[in-house]
């Protein structure tokens, strides 16, 4: 009896054990949102839309910087319109763009698997693919180096991406310098243009900030999306706001910025030598 009752379960109930891994993701989800909710955080339905690139997101946050920190989240309006598909967004160190980054690519991803969105409010058309291209340890650097390896991933994301796509960048191409980095991104960029997919490429290269007005130009000869520029915002006193402005940037304040922080302006390093100097004075 014992293995006819095993063998009828099995028979039965197999289908459990195929949709155990969606029951655990479904019971780790509910438990995610309960904790959003527990720490005071806004959580909302989104409201799905058949207009072509609709992303707009009131007080979006990333849930897991939230819920690894202590005190309020800072919350950001974001939104993909008519007079952007593609944003170049650029900041001091640790001032929020990685974060943003992140929070763009899970609000979408949130949605379309059903949950409840970190923000306020969402509107969204989907995406038929969400590509991210971070930071990696790839092993296919030892074959092509870095470089070649970044590269690569970003082809294969040309090649697969759509009109419907939403496309994420974090520091791409920091392996090369700031001249080769910026020429291949503007390439890359137009390359996005012309897809016309919702595109946000968080980067170190004011340069490349400072050219989307010659590259919208570009893209208007054949027809691309328009691009724009936001800025990770530093209060007066250097803080980092953590807020996405809609700006130009001044690629100098930001490097002012990153010197005074480590003690590299010259002023800094004069009082350093003077200090020294003194120092060595005094022992004698």
């Amino acid at each position: 009896w014992k293995k006819i009752v095993q063998s009828y379960v099995l028979d039965n109930a197999n289908f459990l054990l195929e949709v155990m891994p969606e029951i655990e993701f479904m019971i780790c989800a509910v438990r995610l949102m309960e904790s959003l909710r527990a720490k005071g955080l806004p959580l909302c339905a989104p409201t799905l839309v058949d207009t072509p690139n609709a992303f707009a997101a009131e007080g979006l946050y990333n849930p897991a910087v939230a819920l690894a920190i202590e005190g309020n989240s800072v919350e950001n309006d974001f939104a993909f319109d008519e007079n952007a598909v593609i944003y170049v967004l650029t900041g001091p160190n640790r001032g929020g763009k990685s974060v943003i980054t992140c929070a763009v690519g899970l609000a979408a991803a949130f949605c379309q698997l059903g949950l409840l969105v970190p923000a306020r409010t969402f509107t969204f058309y989907p995406a038929d693919g969400i590509y991210t291209h971070f930071p990696t340890e790839s092993g296919d650097t030892v074959d092509k180096g870095r470089l070649g390896e970044e590269c690569a991933r970003l082809s294969e994301i040309l090649a697969h991406c759509t009109a419907r796509s939403l496309v994420l960048l974090d520091e791409s191409l920091s392996s090369t310098g700031a001249y080769e980095a910026a020429y291949i991104a503007s390439e890359v960029l137009l390359g996005f243009s012309k897809v016309g997919c919702r595109t946000l490429f968080s980067t170190h290269l004011h340069t490349l900030a400072a050219r989307v007005d010659e590259l919208n130009r570009e893209a208007t000869a054949f027809g691309g999306a328009k691009m724009d520029t936001l800025v990770a915002k530093i209060e007066q006193n250097g803080e980092r706001s953590f807020k996405i402005l809609r700006a130009k940037p001044d690629g100098k304040s930001y490097a002012k910025d990153i010197a005074d922080k480590y003690g590299l302006s010259f002023e800094k390093i004069n009082d350093m030598i003077e200090r020294k100097k003194r120092s060595g004075d005094a022992s004698r």
